[in-house]
């Protein structure tokens, strides 16, 4: 938007990888806790788990209390969207981990991980005075439904049908997936299978589009 030098408060329909994540039980950890505790305990979260996000070519949307939103589109620079947004909720796992190991929370934390891949409209939300670049459609409320279904599961990284069906065959066998009895989610009619991610096949030797093992 910088570089363009333009604002346009219209929208362009893109395609897209959204993943959410989100704190589990926050209310009750915060009610233990000062706020300066819990403003503490956030930016020291969100240093953490926001760092493979923007390693892996996505974009932080919006902070939303303990939640975050990200997109992960060729729009936006992630040309293997689906495959950046998976390596970056396995990477903020990873982080996750090490941020409970280092001793500087109070409380453990553990969070819940959707993503949902699709069509969906981005753009300048707002007026002429205030607005925000943001996405909007259908694929993004199933990717806050992933991210509900997480708790549901008993899992903290949940794969919609849309995202799995478009990982290459390459990453699909270095992943280990394990699908879902269909479940109902929220404004969908029909119940519909999802993905819990396990993790990766160590021993399977894939390599991302950098080239690089992950």
């Amino acid at each position: 938007m910088i570089e363009n030098r333009k604002i346009d408060l219209g929208g362009e329909n893109i395609v897209a990888t959204i993943l959410f994540s989100d704190i589990r039980n926050f209310t009750s950890m915060s009610e233990k806790m000062s706020p300066e505790e819990v403003v503490s305990m956030l930016n020291t979260y969100f240093s953490y788990i926001t760092e493979p996000i923007m390693q892996n070519r996505g974009v932080i949307n919006k902070f939303i209390g303990d939640a975050v939103m990200a997109i992960f589109t060729p729009h936006l620079g992630s040309e293997n969207h689906v495959e950046d947004a998976i390596n970056a909720a396995l990477g903020m796992r990873a982080k996750l981990q090490e941020l409970n190991s280092s001793g500087q929370l109070k409380y453990p934390v553990q969070f819940g991980v959707g993503l949902n891949s699709g069509d969906l409209v981005a753009g300048n939300i707002g007026t002429e005075k205030r607005f925000e670049y943001t996405v909007i459609g259908d694929t993004v409320n199933v990717a806050s439904r992933m991210e509900s279904l997480s708790k549901q599961l008993g899992h903290d990284i949940i794969l919609s049908m849309s995202t799995v069906d478009l990982v290459s065959t390459e990453l699909k066998s270095a992943l280990q997936l394990e699908k879902s009895d269909p479940v109902q989610i929220k404004g969908k009619s029909e119940p519909a299978s999802v993905f819990k991610l396990i993790g990766r096949n160590e021993n399977n030797g894939w390599t991302g589009a950098s080239g690089v093992a992950h």
